[in-house]
């Protein structure tokens, strides 16, 4: 059972009738999302810290010391400036398309959220097609990306669109294929079922020899690498190429549409990692 199986039970057990069932089941899903969506927005904001904290050690650099003990206020401080931002809207702009892009990219991250397991029974929505899910909401940034290119109606951001369908869909193949191996091995699309079938325990202690990365590391590295691709990391970052390019396909956004893709971008790189710790 996940958490919001067991949220409705509880209110049900606490007297609530089961003539408004609907309205229960509607008003826990509705806080679940909310909560889901405001926990990514912090993660986002903490992983972008910790990106250019790291960073910064890297080039002998002290990084974000200014807003907040160790510069956590940074972020927040960005956050807030891209949204004082003028929000410009090319003349001529697709309208629909411009608009929306940015929205699904990180809708459609924060919807495969719904069905990682964090925790025993810690679960949004535990599918029974949960891998086939993550797969087909995968795509969705590929659109985000294609649509945010045409409707900009600039040939510099259609072409960085073209460049991230033909990449991410070239390694979208492999890394769905890795994806099967576990689900194969353990005859079940549900990712806590997969994230259980690792556990070996000796008392409280999982000692982690039944990981999926040591019984199938070829699968691993697959996946790994093509995650790579598909969260446009170095050495797969042609997508942006910011040594080399201005910006991508959001090259016309600014303000809180250009803030949205930056904050897809880093969820997309936790989602992909959480999907390798569930499945490997």
């Amino acid at each position: 059972m996940n958490w919001s199986d067991a949220l409705i039970q509880m209110q049900y057990n606490l007297g609530a009738p089961q003539e408004l069932s609907w309205l229960v089941q509607g008003i826990t899903y509705f806080v679940g999302a909310f909560i889901l969506a405001n926990a990514a927005l912090v993660l986002a904001l903490v992983l972008i810290w910790i990106t250019r904290k790291v960073i910064s050690r890297i080039q002998d650099r002290i990084g974000p010391n200014r807003l907040g003990p160790f510069g956590l206020f940074q972020t927040i401080a960005d956050a807030m400036k891209l949204l004082s931002k003028e929000d410009i809207n090319p003349t001529s702009a697709d309208t629909i398309s411009y608009q929306i892009a940015p929205v699904l990219s990180v809708v459609g991250v924060i919807m495969a959220l719904a069905v990682i397991p964090f925790g025993a029974g810690l679960i949004g929505a535990d599918l029974n097609v949960g891998v086939l899910y993550l797969v087909a909401l995968g795509s969705i940034g590929i659109m985000a990306a294609l649509m945010a290119g045409w409707g900009s109606n600039n040939k510099y951001a259609l072409l960085a669109g073209f460049r991230v369908v033909a990449q991410l869909l070239s390694y979208e193949i492999p890394m769905v294929l890795a994806m099967l191996a576990p689900v194969l091995l353990v005859n079940t699309m549900r990712m806590q079922e997969l994230a259980q079938a690792q556990s070996l325990f000796i008392g409280p202690i999982n000692l982690g020899i039944g990981w999926f990365v040591f019984l199938l590391p070829g699968a691993f590295l697959i996946y790994f690498i093509s995650a790579l691709a598909e969260g446009e990391q170095t050495p797969f970052d042609l997508l942006e190429a910011e040594s080399e390019l201005v910006a991508g396909f959001h090259i016309e956004y600014s303000g809180m549409k250009f803030a949205m893709f930056f904050l897809a971008q880093f969820l997309n790189s936790f989602f992909l990692g959480a999907i390798a710790v569930a499945l490997f």
